[in-house]
């Protein structure tokens, strides 16, 4: 058995307006639970033998061969603030309660800028990176620049850049994308969806202009004033208030929106998921094409054979796709494009090229994890179901 912490991979009914997640990150956080038949999460409580009062990690020293720690955005560059410095301690503390081999997945840090030179942490920082170099018996990483940092500040030898371990939790989707991305070539109409993360900044309002004007879809995995909006367009359509940073598409002189269409448009096209299995159909039924800027968005996509495009409009996006050889644009550049040559854009032959390599690198993190290794996918071509 393999007790699983971290990510959760299920949202609560009360997701987003009472509990503050990002839907997106239960693709990650599923990724065991893809991988491995026996693992149990920490938070469901549902491990054999539970009783009320039993500890998770006392499950795990007792019953487990490993335990996972499904990881984000961990560490920060030059955040000195109080609360990410007591997150350094809990992880710590964490990792001294166990004694069973400690395996960290998708392990980040998030800088504004990849340079190493303008890199600093507080001391609780450069302690829990020289715990992970301890305790943990191995570490995957999402690029090439969280290497750097664990190795330069805390001596962390045992990593592997594997970027997403969610990439690898579904083999058999390669093929469906294959398939899908020449059915996509050749689709005049294709079924699009879009996200995005910076709604009040001007080139991911061009892509969502683009998106309203294609009637796709609008994936919305966090912003909870999004969601409020869409509850009081349905309850009370006459005074529902659009989020201040909407409201430059509405107002002045030539709003690029009127009122009644956007409201109308929400109210058919939003879309917010709490549980993976619905969110995979959705994908399967109803999309041919995403993009946009939150990266799990479009991980939910290509996992279920939907043709992907990553917007990339910071460190964290541009380092997960350029580990994963994924089709990625600046914001920029993709908010004047249109559909049809964002699509044209969408370069899957880097991915394609060196999957077989991806999968070995995150395999050898396996090996050094003492985890069985996942299976190689196979590029047969296989029709979208």
């Amino acid at each position: 058995m393999i007790g699983v912490t971290g990510i959760l991979n299920s949202l609560p009914a009360t997701f987003p307006l009472e509990t503050h997640e990002n839907s997106g990150n239960m693709i990650h956080g599923d990724a065991p639970f893809q991988l491995f038949d026996d693992a149990y999460l920490a938070i469901n409580r549902d491990w054999p033998g539970y009783k009320p009062g039993d500890r998770f990690k006392d499950f795990v020293n007792e019953k487990c061969t490993h335990v996972i720690i499904t990881c984000a955005n961990v560490f920060r560059a030059n955040d000195f603030g109080e609360n990410i410095r007591k997150r350094y301690v809990k992880l710590v503390e964490m990792l001294n309660g166990y004694e069973k081999p400690i395996i960290l997945f998708g392990l980040g840090v998030q800088a504004k800028e990849q340079d190493l030179s303008k890199v600093k942490f507080p001391p609780e920082a450069i302690v829990a990176m020289r715990a992970i170099a301890e305790k943990a018996t191995a570490v995957s990483v999402r690029g090439e620049f969280t290497l750097s940092v664990l190795k330069q500040f805390g001596g962390v030898e045992n990593a592997y850049v594997t970027g997403c371990p969610s990439f690898f939790s579904y083999p058999d989707a390669f093929s469906k994308l294959k398939k899908n991305i020449e059915l996509l070539r050749a689709n005049e109409f294709p079924r699009i969806a879009f996200s995005g993360t910076h709604h009040a900044a001007e080139s991911e309002q061009l892509l969502l202009l683009n998106t309203i004007r294609n009637n796709g879809f609008f994936i919305e995995p966090q912003d909870r004033a999004n969601y409020r909006y869409l509850k009081d367009i349905l309850e009370n359509p006459e005074t529902a208030v659009a989020p201040a940073h909407f409201q430059r598409l509405l107002s002045g002189p030539s709003p690029k929106l009127q009122r009644e269409e956007f409201c109308n448009y929400l109210s058919r096209r939003l879309r917010l998921f709490r549980d993976l299995k619905p969110w995979k159909e959705f994908n399967g039924e109803f999309v041919d094409y995403t993009f946009g800027t939150r990266f799990h968005v479009n991980m939910a996509s290509m996992l279920e054979g939907v043709p992907a495009l990553w917007i990339t409009h910071d460190s964290r996006t541009r380092e997960l796709a350029d580990a994963l050889h994924l089709p990625s644009m600046d914001v920029e550049q993709a908010g004047v494009l249109s559909i049809s040559e964002l699509i044209n854009a969408t370069d899957y032959e880097p991915l394609f090229s060196n999957l077989d390599r991806l999968f070995e690198r995150f395999n050898q993190f396996l090996d050094a994890a003492t985890l069985p290794r996942v299976r190689v996918p196979e590029l047969k071509i296989a029709v979208k179901q």
